[in-house]
């Protein structure tokens, strides 16, 4: 394939460029958890907070359901809400009171917890 000129991009440039990146996610993602030891018990201990409101919303309430979100959303979620960054004064609450390996426990254990009936 011939290389890009006048200011075109390459498809193989491209291609490869987009490889790299997904490759870079992907590890980051599956060390968020990881990183941090995380421990699917602790999760379970700090999740009775959490179930407060989340284990009993209903599908047309404004309380999200958070049982099977992955685990890289949900660290990205409650680290925002950590920095004031997501406007919700309960959770900016809630998630001030938590460190990164709080937060790595919580994510590995909604992601496979089930809501209760």
């Amino acid at each position: 394939m011939p290389g890009a000129t006048g200011g075109q991009i390459s498809i193989r440039s491209t291609l490869s460029t987009s490889r790299a990146i997904a490759a870079y996610l992907l590890t980051i993602a599956g060390g968020v958890t990881a990183s941090y030891g995380a421990d699917a018990e602790l999760g379970r201990y700090l999740s009775s907070e959490c179930m407060t409101c989340h284990g009993t919303a209903k599908a047309d309430s404004t309380i999200p359901n958070i049982f099977g979100l992955g685990q890289v959303h949900f660290v990205e979620v409650l680290r925002a809400y950590r920095a004031k960054a997501l406007p919700n004064p309960v959770m900016q609450t809630v998630a001030s009171r938590l460190n990164d390996e709080d937060i790595a426990a919580l994510a590995l254990y909604f992601e496979t917890a089930r809501k209760p009936n």
